[in-house]
């Protein structure tokens, strides 16, 4: 067997179809403007289209204290579906006191950016389409502050951010079934920001799986051509 043979079988036994790029966001860099839609039934939303500025759109919390339907808010935006919570720490002996502005950041390439913006408390959010996959595994790529925080995809913890750096990193998730809608919740400190950077689906390979045997069998027989070659 010749060295480029080897290669070329070696690839097909690594398997793969080729990445396919998700996003969790509209991507703008086509046109388009940023418009929040809530669907909560509280009322407006603060948002902020963003796409003449060269990014996308935001929403902001409005988190007052007064329980007035600002503590927690959902909406959708070009059918990706979002959410923000507020969860007050101890509350202050003057109430007007606790102001603050979370905040969902769309970013123009489709990544999305979730932040706090007070310490007492903690932040919850998410950020859900609609989507069906084959069976396959997920590369997501994530950048965090040095907050603590917490990622989940579909209700299963995905990362665990307590370095106390910043940082970006990749993970993989495992899709063994596939799936039918793709949901990411971040949670963290009051001040905690998380970004969805990148995530890619790879559908897992037809070709059946080598056995130990065969991958021996496969290097042995190789080197053996390239000493005979």
């Amino acid at each position: 067997m010749k060295w480029w043979n080897i290669a070329a079988a070696l690839v097909v036994l690594a398997g793969g179809a080729e990445a396919g790029v998700i996003v969790m966001s509209t991507d703008y860099t086509a046109g388009g403007v940023f418009v929040a839609t809530p669907t909560d039934g509280k009322g407006d939303l603060i948002q902020y289209d963003l796409t003449d500025l060269g990014g996308g759109g935001a929403v902001w919390l409005n988190a007052d204290g007064f329980h007035n339907n600002h503590l927690e808010r959902q909406y959708e935006s070009r059918g990706f579906r979002y959410g923000i919570k507020r969860i007050p720490g101890a509350v202050p002996d003057d109430i007007s006191e606790f102001v603050t502005v979370d905040w969902i950041q769309h970013h123009r390439d489709g990544a999305v950016e979730f932040g706090g913006n007070d310490s007492r408390g903690m932040v919850e959010m998410f950020a859900e389409r609609d989507i069906n996959l084959q069976p396959g595994f997920l590369e997501i790529t994530l950048r965090n502050d040095h907050e603590y925080a917490l990622w989940s995809v579909n209700g299963q913890l995905l990362y665990e951010h307590i370095t106390n750096q910043s940082n970006l990193q990749t993970f993989r998730h495992d899709l063994p079934n596939g799936l039918e809608g793709l949901r990411f919740d971040f949670a963290g400190s009051g001040t905690a920001d998380g970004v969805i950077e990148r995530i890619e689906f790879h559908e897992y390979s037809t070709v059946p799986e080598p056995s130990l045997g065969d991958l021996i069998d496969l290097i042995g027989n190789g080197v053996g051509g390239l000493i005979g070659w």
